[in-house]
């Protein structure tokens, strides 16, 4: 009797385990855009690619991310952006300074480094797909803003 107690038991968390992985894995719908609106229509809009492409699902949250250099005088801190990246899809951000020296890279006066996450889910999800070698590739990252920058 005791045997087919701890089959049942092993089989309930073993199918509990398979939907919490599929639900986890799965990439919440709300962070997604599409850009439309969100930046103002009636500016022209500029795309920089990242100069530096980190791709770490394995390592944690927030370890899934490209860092950009935005000039200060075209898009200053904290203004809208549409970050898109091949496969994941379009997210509607706000730009942010972390300055003009982190992880080693150096920006010339007048700019920052602004750095940009995708979920750590949506990456496994894209790795389970076998798809993390497009992730890591800097060209299909792109921030696109305003050239005014007022957003």
């Amino acid at each position: 009797m005791w045997k087919r107690k701890f089959s049942f038991i092993i089989l309930l968390i073993t199918t509990l385990g398979l939907v919490l992985c599929i639900k986890l894995l799965k990439p919440p719908a709300e962070e997604f855009c599409t850009g439309v609106g969100y930046l103002p229509s009636n500016l022209p809009t500029k795309t920089v690619y990242p100069i530096k492409v980190v791709v770490e699902p394995f390592h944690g949250r927030h370890q899934v991310y490209a860092i950009f250099q935005i000039d200060g005088n075209k898009l200053p801190p904290n203004e809208r952006v549409v970050l898109t990246v091949g496969g994941a899809g379009n997210y509607c951000e706000i730009s942010n300074s972390v300055g003009q020296n982190f992880e080693g890279i150096e920006t010339p006066p007048g700019y920052y480094l602004s750095r940009h996450f995708i979920r750590t889910r949506t990456a496994l999800t894209l790795s389970a797909k076998g798809l993390l070698g497009k992730l890591r590739s800097p060209e299909n990252w792109m921030l696109t803003f305003t050239s005014g920058g007022k957003g």
